[in-house]
Formats: C-alpha cells, sequence, structure tokens
C-alpha cells in the first residue's frame, strides 16, 4: 500500500530543496556582483531564467545520449539529496550512506560530459576534456578528508555521523577534522564549479564549455539540475562538519554560511588553469589529507 503522507513529504522536500538552490544561485551571483562593486541581479533571477527557457522552442537536438545527460544529472542530483538527512527527514538510509552521497553528488557532471560530448561540439570537447581531469585531480583529497572523518566518528552512515556530534562537539571542533574541512572545502570550490575551478566551464574562454550546445529545456533541466545539487552539496557540507540540523531553518543558516565561504573564495583567487588545478590538488589538499587520516588513526 502506498504511504501516502511518506509521497507528499518527498514531493515537498524536492520542491523546497529546488526553491531554495535557486536562491541560492542568486545569493552567488548577488554576493559576487557586490563584492565586485556591482548591483548585480534580483536573487529571484534563477528561477525567471529558468522559466524562460522552459518556454522557448527546441530547435536542436544531438540524439538520445544528448538528451538523456541533463535528465541523468538531474536523477542522480535528486537521488543524493534523498540520503542527507536533512533536519528530521531521510528517505533512504544504509549502512554506508556516507560513500554512496559522496559519490551520487559526482554523478551529475559524468551525465552531463555524456550529453555534451555527443553534440560534436569542439568547446564541449575541452570543457569535457578539463571536467574529467579535475575529477581525477580532486579524487585523491577527497577521499582522504572523508576517510578522516569514517575514521574519527567510526561510522559510514549520516545520521550516526549526526548524532554523534549532538553530543560529542561539531566535527570542526576537532583538530584533525579541521584539516579534514580544509581540504574538503577545496574539494566543495571544485564540485561547484566556481573559482578558482572554474576552468570547466570558463565563460569568457571556451563558451560555457560542456553546456555550450544546451539551450530551452534543455538548459532549464541543467539550470534546475544545478539549483539541486547546490542543496544538496552544501546540506552534506553541514551534515559532516557542522553537526546537521534538527530543523530547517537551522540547516538554512548553516547552509548559507558554507555558500558565502564558498563566494568569498570565488571573489578572492583568480582561476586557474587546468595543469594548475591538478598540481594544487595532488599538493596542499593532499597533504593536508594525509595529515587528517594520519591524526585520527
Amino acid at each position: 500500500m502506498i504511504d501516502w503522507k511518506l509521497v507528499l513529504e518527498v514531493i515537498g522536500m524536492l520542491i523546497y530543496a529546488t526553491f531554495m538552490g535557486f536562491i541560492f544561485m542568486g545569493i552567488e551571483r548577488k554576493a559576487m556582483a557586490r563584492i565586485q562593486r556591482r548591483v548585480g541581479p534580483p536573487i529571484y533571477q534563477p528561477i525567471i531564467d529558468t522559466l524562460k527557457l522552459l518556454g522557448k522552442k527546441e530547435s536542436v537536438t544531438h540524439g538520445f545520449i544528448y538528451d538523456f545527460g541533463p535528465i541523468f544529472a538531474l536523477g542522480a542530483s535528486i537521488a543524493a539529496l534523498l540520503f542527507i538527512p536533512l533536519a528530521n527527514f531521510q528517505l533512504f538510509s544504509a549502512n554506508a550512506d556516507l560513500i554512496v552521497v559522496a559519490y551520487l553528488l559526482e554523478v551529475p557532471m559524468l551525465g552531463i560530459m555524456l550529453g555534451a560530448m555527443s553534440s560534436g561540439n569542439p568547446y564541449s570537447a575541452v570543457g569535457v576534456q578539463r571536467g574529467l581531469l579535475t575529477m581525477v585531480a580532486m579524487q585523491l583529497p577527497y577521499g582522504l578528508a572523508l576517510i578522516a572523518l569514517i575514521q574519527h566518528w567510526g561510522t559510514f552512515k549520516l545520521s550516526e555521523i549526526v548524532a554523534l556530534q549532538q553530543t560529542q562537539g561539531w566535527s570542526i571542533l576537532v583538530p584533525a577534522l579541521l584539516l579534514a574541512l580544509i581540504v574538503f572545502d577545496i574539494v566543495f570550490q571544485a564540485m561547484l564549479g566556481l573559482e578558482p575551478f572554474d576552468i570547466i566551464t570558463a565563460p569568457a574562454e571556451i563558451s560555457m564549455g560542456p553546456m555550450v550546445e544546451y539551450g530551452g529545456k534543455h538548459a532549464a533541466l541543467l539550470f534546475t539540475q544545478h539549483a539541486v545539487q547546490l542543496f544538496a552539496e552544501t546540506a552534506f557540507f553541514a551534515v559532516l562538519f557542522l553537526g546537521g540540523a534538527s530543523n530547517l531553518l537551522e540547516l538554512l543558516v548553516k547552509q548559507i554560511a558554507v555558500l558565502f565561504i564558498a563566494i568569498f573564495v570565488a571573489s578572492i583567487y583568480p582561476r586557474f588553469t587546468i595543469d594548475q588545478a591538478a598540481k594544487f590538488f595532488w599538493k596542499w589538499p593532499t597533504i593536508l589529507g594525509i595529515i587528517a587520516v594520519l591524526l585520527t588513526v
């Protein structure tokens, strides 16, 4: 028998996460504009842009894979969101849901790249090549940060990590996990596609990279996917290092704090070239990650 209450809760949470993801995108654009002494667009501008794109007539398609890429990316972002304990809501729970979420959050980029490569656009190919290299480069520090967390808390389960932080203090209060937080934050910057790791899209250089061929409803799907991804990644960060949340308001405050750190870093540092980004990931974040792992043994 269908549990309609649960179904409504899931739909409500997805609507809330998508809406807040769009607001986060608007905050990101607005905050960067103010830092650069510009007025910037209104916070709700991403919602307007997405609705406008949904209303456009499709004129370009490159086959099934091209159409499937954005859907695959959106599906992975939604799946990751449903594994994260959001206040008192968590649809899926598993003994290793930390690992599940960590890698589901990387799947959307693969979906976008899959669709982009089928377009045949050379700018898409350049963006995909850079994206894959960035993903490979950040795996080592990303994994080390997660290993440090798992070793300290002794569990792969997100709900248990939140519960332990509620009784023993947040992860950021533990010196070893503070190092893991720094490493995770650097990787987080790349996962969001923000400077100095925005070489994948590089708007002024390769015209949005993998997404250059997408327009209309395809672009609207990618906007929606990014909104859900942004909400999921900030929530994941808050769950791992800031003790999770007992209600959505507390979670929102922590998510906005995490978002502003990413915005400030993006506003200060210029874009890395792809070789600089790879060398950077394999140097300082990796060293800090190894130290964090050793301190939690």
